[in-house]
């Protein structure tokens, strides 16, 4: 099975490819923007599956998205694109552009009624803070979106976001909370995120929290 998805992303690739180069000699209207964009999303994706966050294709497919998003105007596409450009930052340890898009990524969902994007936004601002030194902050937004979290109607989320967000902020806030002198709250954070993966059936949530 793996084996198959892998193949099957290759091809994505393969396609999504060639599906922006044809686009890229039509003329330059709205229309192809708007085509080329859902192209450069979906292809992000299959990149981050095939050769990770920190790839420098990676980087390059959300540029370019997050410049036709700027041209397209107001569009859905927009947070997925920020959240890849963040991920892409983080994992190579970049943490001020990481930081800034963060920032953009929480004042644009919290402008939004979804719960989904503002929980992984806030996750998201508090893993930029955490890298960067700032453990009080970093928990601060960590703690809003675990409170922003239900088991029962986000678990699906998962399936979206590659991780359920009750496992990722339990076993993210335990960290800062750690050295910020909170050991025995921190070591209790860890064991409910183990103990929700194992719960939720999730097995890259469950790594996650062993780890």
């Amino acid at each position: 099975e793996e084996q198959t998805v892998e193949q099957d992303n290759h091809e994505a690739i393969a396609h999504l490819t060639k599906g922006i180069a044809v686009l890229t000699t039509l003329g330059d209207t709205p229309e192809r923007g708007q085509q080329e964009l859902v192209f450069q999303v979906t292809l992000g994706v299959s990149l981050v599956a095939v050769k990770g966050y920190g790839a420098p294709e990676v980087a390059e497919v959300y540029t370019r998205a997050r410049a036709l998003c700027q041209q397209v105007g107001e569009t859905p596409q927009l947070f997925q694109v920020i959240r890849g450009l963040v991920l892409f930052y983080l994992v190579r340890s970049q943490t001020q552009p990481a930081l800034e898009l963060a920032e953009q990524l929480v004042s644009q969902v919290d402008r939004h009624t979804e719960v989904g994007p503002r929980m992984l936004g806030h996750y998201h601002l508090g893993m930029a803070l955490f890298q960067r030194g700032v453990p009080v902050e970093a928990a601060r937004h960590f703690e809003q979106a675990m409170s922003i979290y239900d088991r029962e109607q986000h678990r699906h989320l998962a399936h979206t976001y590659g991780i359920d967000l009750g496992v990722a902020t339990r076993g993210f806030l335990a960290w800062p909370l750690w050295l910020l002198g909170y050991p025995d709250r921190a070591l209790a954070l860890g064991q409910e995120a183990v103990t929700l993966a194992k719960e939720l059936g999730h097995p890259f949530s469950l790594v996650f929290a062993e780890c």
